[in-house]
């Protein structure tokens, strides 16, 4: 009779499982109870539960269900199922944070963030998102050092050098507007040096090196910005300032261009004119 049970049991946690990979989540919850319900000594059915629970956005009974998963298999920390359940555990963290940053609670999200962390600590995801909470918050420097921690666990991701550029962009605006030129070009080098494809960065450099009479680097700024994206804002409206009596296409095939150009395209920057 009990194999019986739990033969059924499982046959209804299958179905769990492809309805729920199939985001049919009230049928996979229907199957994973009545699994539940057949056999309830099963540690695992209890892992399956919760995963429905989170994709419902239900992260109280996701929790609940991961806690009786740890009782079942005695808090054997090498167990796998409890390694899994603790895993859950960083995904319903995760997911909830963001709610809570959805919804400008952002102590809450951070201390979510924080537990999701303390489990698994090479999950870029997770410090962008704690990163992007210090950003909503104005923490500006704890938002770097977890967006640098994200980029040194995945370098290649243009994902998190774009939020570390802007985050750069952004202080070089600043000081813009307070007139502290030297320190708004060195902001914007620092935005460049992270990810040297955007053109509004160049067309800022640009401005800030004309105001401190860096007239040739003015001149380079710009021309980048126009390989790079010739309808930024700003591009061309700048050039008879900084190139008087010279024509787009005198410009485009000075030697200075071919200097910039190599240049970026040595950084392995694509260039909308080439």
């Amino acid at each position: 009779m009990m194999t019986a049970l739990e033969e059924t049991a499982k046959k209804s946690r299958d179905s769990c499982v492809r309805n729920s990979i199939n985001e049919r989540l009230n049928m996979a919850l229907s199957a994973i109870n009545l699994s539940i319900q057949l056999y309830p000594i099963e540690a695992e059915f209890h892992l399956q539960r919760s995963i429905i629970y989170r994709k419902m956005k239900k992260f109280e009974l996701a929790t609940d269900e991961c806690l009786l998963l740890f009782d079942k298999t005695g808090h054997d920390q090498e167990n796998k199922l409890y390694q899994q359940a603790q895993k859950q555990f960083v995904f319903i963290y995760n997911e909830c944070s963001l709610k809570c940053l959805q919804t400008g609670f952002y102590d809450d999200a951070i201390e979510l963030l924080n537990r999701a962390l303390n489990t698994e600590k090479k999950s870029a995801e997770l410090y962008i998102n704690r990163g992007d909470c210090f950003i909503a918050k104005g923490q500006i420097t704890f938002a770097l050092q977890d967006y640098e921690q994200a980029l040194e666990l995945t370098p290649n991701n243009n994902e998190i050098k774009l939020r570390i550029s802007n985050v750069f962009f952004n202080n070089a605006e600043q000081q813009y507007k307070d007139k502290k030129y030297q320190e708004s070009c060195n902001e914007l080098t620092k935005a460049i040096n992270v990810n040297p494809s955007v053109g509004k960065y160049y067309v800022s450099r640009s401005r800030v090196k004309f105001l401190s009479d860096n007239i040739q680097g003015a001149q380079e700024d710009i021309i980048a910005a126009i390989l790079i994206n010739p309808l930024e804002d700003g591009c061309i409206d700048v050039l008879p300032r900084l190139f008087v009596d010279s024509s787009l296409g005198q410009v485009l095939t000075s030697p200075l261009t071919k200097y910039v150009k190599e240049n970026l395209l040595n950084q392995g920057v694509q260039l909308a004119i080439s």
